[in-house]
């Protein structure tokens, strides 16, 4: 009999680089600004990439082109020592991008669940990926007709029905947006729901935010449909105004 060709030694640089996530920023503690986990100490884990490409994006630098900011490759052990570095009292982290749902959370869902960590995760609403579920709370962010993204229907139900504990955060600029709103919460109503005054990076300060966020409260409490709906700032940017790592 013929002998078979010897196996190859295991690659271990590429089976360490397929378990590391492309990780923009790690920050805190801070408050978390949005949804409705808001108010809450929290750690931040920003990873890179996004499929959509929204016109008024709070975080460009981590998917466009010619301001993409550098990307450090992190294991989950990696992420997790980092995190208890800056933070090591804190035990609540949220993954954020972009869009995380890109990328395997799985390995660092499991590392911080280990850890002890609560685990918070904002998407789009995008991807439907299976460790949503083992999370212990997604906030999903439609995006309205200003943001340039038409709507998914479909897979923002996926992604509702995958994520655990979910609640709504949509973003609202202008009266289309606050339609669409109405509508993502007449599809969903027993989902928690936030409104969120929109933020132009750059070009909103704080007296436009407010009356952008005095508008959306009047708008949502001129309207029946929109009883039970919370209408909020990004508190951090009230409070720290609109840069990187707060």
């Amino acid at each position: 009999m013929a002998q078979g060709r010897p196996l190859p030694e295991p690659n271990r640089a590429a089976t360490a680089r397929a378990n590391t996530l492309r990780v923009v920023e790690i920050f805190g503690p801070t408050l978390q600004g949005e949804g409705r986990q808001i108010g809450r100490t929290t750690m931040f884990v920003r990873l890179s990439g996004c499929d959509w490409s929204c016109s008024w994006c709070d975080s460009a630098f981590t998917w466009k082109p010619g301001s993409l900011a550098p990307v450090l490759r992190l294991t989950p052990r990696e992420t997790l020592q980092r995190l208890r570095d800056l933070g090591p009292t804190c035990r609540s982290v949220t993954i954020s991008g972009g869009n995380p749902t890109l990328q395997d959370c799985d390995p660092l869902v499991d590392a911080l669940h280990a850890a002890d960590y609560h685990v918070h995760v904002e998407t789009q609403g995008s991807r439907a990926p299976g460790w949503l579920g083992r999370v212990d709370a997604v906030t999903v962010s439609p995006k309205g007709p200003s943001s340039g993204m038409p709507p998914d229907w479909d897979a923002l139900e996926a992604t509702l029905r995958a994520a655990a504990d979910p609640d709504l955060k949509i973003v609202v600029f202008s009266d289309a947006d606050f339609l669409f709103a109405r509508e993502v919460h007449r599809r969903h109503p027993a989902v928690p729901c936030t409104l969120q005054a929109g933020n132009r990076v750059g070009r909103d300060r704080r007296g436009r935010l407010l009356a952008r966020l005095r508008w959306l409260a009047g708008r949502a409490l001129a309207d029946p449909d929109m009883a039970d709906v919370r209408v909020l700032p990004q508190l951090h940017v009230l409070l720290w105004g609109n840069r990187r790592g707060v």
